[in-house]
C-alpha cells in the first residue's frame, strides 16, 4: 500500500522497483530459485499487481483532486511528502536483507527477521519524531500537523506490513502480497473519495490511507503464519550483521526517498500549497505511466538474469537492447502527447482551478523518456550483480535533483520543480548508460537509441502542436497516436519482426528463452 498511492507521487515505485531487483541479483538468487517459471510466475504477479494498483490510484487522485481543491490536495501531498522521506529511517535497508537471507535459506534467517521486527520498534519513533518536529518548525498549521501525525501511523503500519510481506517475497511467494496490496488500494481508494466527498479534507484522506494500511498489517499477519515464516529472537550478532548487510540497501532507500519528495517540500516552504496542489496533480498524472514500464522489465529481468547465469552474452545483448528500442518506442509519444496536449487534458481532468497546472505538465512528461530507457538499464545491472553502480547513480541523481530544485524552485514554483525532474532523471539514465556500456559493450547503439528516441519525440511534439490543436481531443490523440507509430518504424525503434517476434512468444513460450535482436 503504502504512504503515496493516493495523491502522492508514484515516483517512489520507480526507485523502489531497483531496490527490489537488488534483492534478487545479489548472491546469484535468480540461480536458485526453483526454476524460470518461478521467476516469471512471480514477475508475472508483480505485473498484475502494480498495473491494477497504480489504474485504481489514478482513478482515486483525479476523483479527489477535483472535489478537494487545489489547496487542499497540496496540504495532504505535502503532508505525505514529509512522512514517505523520513519512513526510509524505519528500515535503513533492513528488509532487503532479510529477503536474502529467506531466499538463500540462511540458517539464521528468521532470527534476522526476529532482528528487523525489534530494530524497527527502535527506529520508528525516531522517524515519527523528525516527521513531527519537521513539520513544526517549518510552520505547519493544525490541519497539516494532524494529517502529518495520522501519516506517522500510516508509516508505522507500512514498515512492518512490508517487512513481513518482504519475508514472503523471500519465499518465493509474491501472490499474498499481490492481492494483498491491490486490495488494500482499493480500501484506500473508496474510503479516500467518501472522505473527500463528505469534506473530511485531509485528515480524512490521511485516515482512508491509515485503513488500507492496517488491511495489509492484518493481511500480511496471516500470511505469514499461513505459509510458516518463523520469527525467532536474535542473537547480539545477529543484529550486527543485519547492521552491516542492510548499508548498502539503505543509502539506495535513501537517495530514492529525498530525491522523490523533496522537490514538494521546497514548493511548499517557499510557494505555499496551492502551488504543491498543481504540482501534485503534473506529477500524478505523469508518473501514472510509469506501470508501463515497471511491467515490461519485471518480465524482462528473469530473462537477462537467466542469460547471465547461463553466460548466453550474446542473447543477453540482444534482448538488453532490444528491449531499449521497444522502451523508446512507448516512451517518446507518451513525452510528447502529454506535454503537447497539457493544456486540453489538465482542464478536462482536473477542472479550471487547475489550470495553473499546465505549465509544469507541459514540461514535466519529458521525464518518461529516460525514464523508459532507465528501466531495462536497471533491470540489466541488477541482473548481472552490478546493482551497487545504480545505487551510485542514484545518490548522484539524489544530490543534483536537491541542487536543481534548491535554485529553480524558488523562482519558478512548480515549473522549476519539473524541469528540475526532467534534468535529474535524464541524468540518471545517462550514468546507468554508461554503466551498463562498460559490461553490455554498446556505446554506439546507446546514443542511437537515445538521439532516436529523443528526435522522434520531438517530431511528434511538433506534429500534435500544430495539426493536432485544430481537432477535438480525442482525434489529436489518434491523429498522434498514427504519427508516433509511424516514427517508431521510421526510427527502428519498432520492426514487423519484434511485434510478430514478441507476439509469439507470448503465446507460445511463457518463459523467457529466446531474445529480442537489436537491428540497429
Amino acid at each position: 500500500m503504502g504512504l503515496g498511492n493516493v495523491v502522492a507521487k508514484d515516483q517512489v515505485s520507480y526507485g523502489d522497483f531497483y531496490y527490489s531487483l537488488r534483492i534478487l541479483s545479489i548472491n546469484g538468487y535468480h540461480t536458485r530459485m526453483s526454476s524460470g517459471s518461478t521467476i516469471a510466475k512471480n514477475a508475472a504477479w508483480l505485473m498484475v499487481a502494480t498495473a491494477a494498483q497504480k489504474f485504481v490510484a489514478f482513478i482515486a487522485f483525479t476523483i479527489v483532486a477535483r472535489l478537494l481543491g487545489r489547496e487542499l490536495t497540496g496540504v495532504f501531498f505535502y503532508s505525505v511528502s514529509i512522512t514517505s522521506i523520513f519512513v526510509i529511517i524505519t528500515d535503513l535497508g533492513m528488509t532487503p536483507v532479510v529477503i536474502r537471507s529467506l531466499a538463500g535459506d540462511r540458517e539464521d534467517s528468521s532470527r534476522l527477521l526476529g532482528a528487523a521486527l525489534r530494530a524497527k520498534l527502535f527506529l520508528t519513533p525516531i522517524a515519527i519524531v523528525a516527521s513531527l518536529l519537521y513539520a513544526t518548525l517549518f510552520g505547519a498549521d493544525l490541519v497539516t500537523l494532524s494529517t502529518v501525525a495520522i501519516a506517522c501511523l500510516v508509516m508505522t503500519a507500512d514498515t512492518f506490513h512490508l517487512a513481513l510481506y518482504g519475508a514472503l517475497r523471500g519465499r518465493q511467494n509474491l501472490q499474498p502480497e499481490a492481492f494483498g496490496m491491490f486490495l488494500g488500494q482499493i480500501v484506500t481508494a473508496i474510503a479516500s473519495i467518501s472522505a473527500a466527498f463528505f469534506g473530511f479534507g485531509p485528515i480524512g484522506l490521511a485516515t482512508a490511507l491509515l485503513l488500507g494500511s492496517l488491511w495489509n498489517v492484518g493481511w500480511s499477519l496471516f500470511n505469514t503464519r499461513r505459509f510458516s515464516v518463523s520469527i525467532q529472537k536474535p542473537r547480539q550478532s545477529d543484529l550486527k550483521r543485519l547492521v552491516k548487510e542492510a548499508v548498502p540497501f539503505g543509502i539506495a532507500g535513501i537517495a530514492v526517498k529525498v530525491y522523490s519528495y523533496v522537490d514538494s517540500l521546497i514548493i511548499q516552504n517557499i510557494h505555499g500549497s496551492a502551488a504543491v496542489g498543481l504540482y501534485a496533480v503534473a506529477y500524478k498524472l505523469t508518473y501514472a505511466f510509469q506501470f508501463l514500464p515497471l511491467t515490461f522489465t519485471a518480465a524482462l529481468y528473469p530473462a537477462l538474469a537467466s542469460f547471465f547465469a547461463a553466460k548466453r552474452s550474446e542473447d543477453l545483448r540482444n534482448t538488453f537492447f532490444g528491449s531499449m528500442r521497444v522502451m523508446a518506442a512507448l516512451g517518446f509519444p507518451l513525452a510528447a502527447g502529454l506535454s503537447a496536449l497539457s493544456p486540453r487534458i489538465i482542464p478536462l481532468l482536473y477542472g479550471q482551478e487547475f489550470a495553473g497546472a499546465v505549465p509544469a505538465f507541459s514540461v514535466l512528461p519529458w521525464v518518461l523518456l529516460p525514464i523508459f530507457l532507465d528501466f531495462p538499464v536497471g533491470a540489466l545491472l541488477n541482473a548481472t550483480n552490478r546493482a551497487h553502480l545504480k545505487t551510485i547513480a542514484m545518490v548522484a541523481t539524489m544530490v543534483l535533483n536537491i541542487a536543481a530544485n534548491a535554485i529553480l524552485v524558488p523562482k519558478y514554483g512548480p515549473l522549476g520543480a519539473a524541469w528540475a525532474g526532467v534534468v535529474s532523471f535524464w541524468m540518471l539514465y545517462l550514468i546507468g548508460a554508461v554503466f551498463a556500456e562498460r559490461f553490455i559493450r554498446g556505446a554506439f547503439t546507446f546514443i542511437s537509441l537515445t538521439l532516436r528516441g529523443f528526435l522522434a519525440a520531438v517530431i511528434s511534439w511538433f506534429a500534435w502542436r500544430t495539426v493536432g490543436d485544430m481537432m477535438d481531443l480525442r482525434a489529436a490523440v489518434i491523429f498522434g497516436g498514427a504519427v508516433a507509430m509511424i516514427l517508431g518504424f521510421v526510427f527502428r525503434l519498432v520492426t514487423v519482426d519484434d511485434v510478430y517476434r514478441m507476439i509469439r512468444r507470448l503465446r507460445k513460450h511463457p518463459e523467457p528463452v529466446q531474445a529480442i535482436h537489436e537491428d540497429s
